[in-house]
């Protein structure tokens, strides 16, 4: 009697393996795609919670607004405390929020899709635009809306920030 396989043994084998091989790359696959979607959720949340606790600390130390627009605002404050106010202004460029002390930009956060801001007066009014002159020397709180898109997550925050020096 001879020793071997038959060439129907090796395919069936083959086969077999073949499945077995597929199987787990799918379910690796699969893992592989819910850790990527793990690691875009977490780089959003915390790209967009940085850059909002930023904005607000900034903007509660606002000693007069420029410019208040929908998408974009430019307001003076001592952020640095040295005793000398900078101007700063806040506006998305190319889906990145940017901030610019004195000219000088930084991007504050990536993959933004919306970044909305809405001003109130003392009485709480919403103030319609566009906010200028004595309206923009009445402002008391800003409203930050922050829309933020990675591959397919998307975070959403607003904060409120009281501009106690205005």
């Amino acid at each position: 009697m001879r020793k071997g396989f038959t060439l129907l043994e090796l395919i069936i084998v083959i086969i077999v393996f073949v499945i077995i091989a597929g199987s787990a790359m799918w379910f690796f696959a699969v893992g592989l795609r819910t850790w990527l979607s793990g690691m875009d959720r977490t780089e959003i949340r915390h790209d967009s919670a940085l850059a909002m606790e930023r904005m607000v600390r900034e903007l509660t130390q606002t000693k007069s607004i420029t410019i208040a627009q929908e998408d974009a605002i430019t307001f003076i404050a001592d952020v640095n405390d040295d005793g000398a106010d900078e101007s700063i202004n806040l506006t998305t460029v190319a889906g990145n929020l940017e901030r610019k002390v004195t000219g000088v930009g930084t991007i504050l956060a990536r993959n933004v899709s919306n970044f909305q801001l809405a001003y109130y007066d003392l009485n709480d009014d919403l103030l319609s635009f566009p906010v200028l002159g004595a309206d923009r020397d009445n402002v008391r709180v800003i409203e930050i809306t922050l829309t933020m898109n990675k591959a397919d997550e998307t975070i959403v925050l607003s904060s409120g920030a009281y501009a106690r020096n205005q």
